[in-house]
């Protein structure tokens, strides 16, 4: 009877990798090395695929403006002209100080990947001046009451599209999605019995899950069982699904295609702004349920956890609003 082998016995015992064959010789054209950023930045990075496009239209900009100015190799690119490319950004594009400074963090991971290829000797990206970023205006949020007379009209529309829209609206509204999240989201994703969405692959590639509110338990409920089934086929996985306005008899049975942001978009145009007589975005909805979150709890932990947020200064232009508890404190103070 053969003893089985395993753990560290095992591994000395196992057979060598083959040596990886020599790394070929990378091009010094900056053009040349664009591609391989951003195959890295997707791959090794795991960069979503909005921060990749985003990326590669600042880098074209970039080898646009060197080869303007004659310089075609990476190692010609010194801090001076780093910011002589943001000066022309804003003197002849108009841009503001924080869309330079977005593509200056293109221009520093950039020339990371350069540096790690041992194709320039420091990173000249980081030693140019930073931008200096004006005050970040308070987001734009609709308060509790603006939501609830949103939600109540869309409630009355009876059409296959109108309760669709009302699951839609209430998951932006009482969970805080991104537009992107909620298309993604299938009805495996949602857990009705233990309160909470599974958000997977949401900014930045992290998955979170989101607890819900009874509110919102009741009106998916009501969605996946009753409505839901009448207008897709069976085997189709999505949560918000397209729904055709033709062919009334058959609820505009599209095989389940999910809905994408343009369309919210366009449902947020058509429905939402003419109820609220005032523009908003379907990121509007975000705003206003972290704003909701901080202003009747005061902890900015609790929302940075609920909005997913990897860094608390993302949340912290929430405080622009007094919390409830410090309200009711101050009305104590000046009975």
């Amino acid at each position: 009877m053969t003893r089985e082998i395993r753990g560290t016995e095992a591994l000395l015992l196992a057979p060598l990798p083959s040596v990886p064959a020599p790394r070929r010789i990378m091009s010094k054209r900056l053009a040349d090395n664009v591609p391989g950023f951003l195959l890295w930045l997707e791959h090794a990075l795991a960069r979503s695929p909005n921060t990749v496009k985003a990326y590669g239209e600042d880098l074209s900009m970039f080898v646009a403006y060197c080869t303007r100015a004659g310089i075609e190799y990476v190692d010609q690119v010194d801090v001076h002209v780093i910011e002589a490319f943001g000066a022309s950004l804003r003197a002849h594009l108009g841009q503001r100080e924080s869309s330079v400074a977005r593509r200056y963090s293109a221009l520093r991971k950039f020339f990371v990947y350069l540096h790690r290829h041992k194709l320039v000797e420091s990173n000249p990206a980081a030693l140019a001046i930073p931008m200096k970023l004006p005050p970040r205006k308070p987001p734009e949020y609709m308060t509790k009451k603006e939501r609830n007379r949103i939600l109540e009209a869309l409630r009355k529309r009876h059409s296959i599209i109108g309760r669709r829209n009302v699951a839609l609206f209430a998951t932006l509204f009482l969970a805080g999605l991104r537009e992107s999240e909620a298309c993604h989201l299938t009805v495996a994703d949602v857990d009705l019995d233990g309160r909470s969405l599974y958000i997977r692959d949401g900014k930045g590639r992290k998955d979170r899950r989101v607890p819900i509110t009874p509110t919102l338990v009741r009106i998916l409920r009501g969605w996946i069982t009753t409505t839901r089934p009448r207008c897709v086929e069976a085997d189709s996985p999505w949560l918000f699904v397209r729904v055709r306005r033709r062919r009334p008899k058959s609820y505009g049975r599209h095989h389940g295609q999910p809905l994408n942001p343009k369309a919210i978009w366009h449902q947020v145009r058509n429905h939402i702004v003419p109820l609220l007589g005032r523009k908003v975005s379907p990121h509007t909805f975000r705003h206003s349920y972290i704003t909701h979150i901080y202003e009747e709890s005061g902890d900015l932990r609790l929302a940075q956890h609920l909005a997913g947020h990897e860094n608390l200064k993302t949340t912290a232009i929430y405080a622009h609003v007094t919390p409830r508890k410090e309200r009711e404190r101050l009305a104590e103070y000046l009975k």
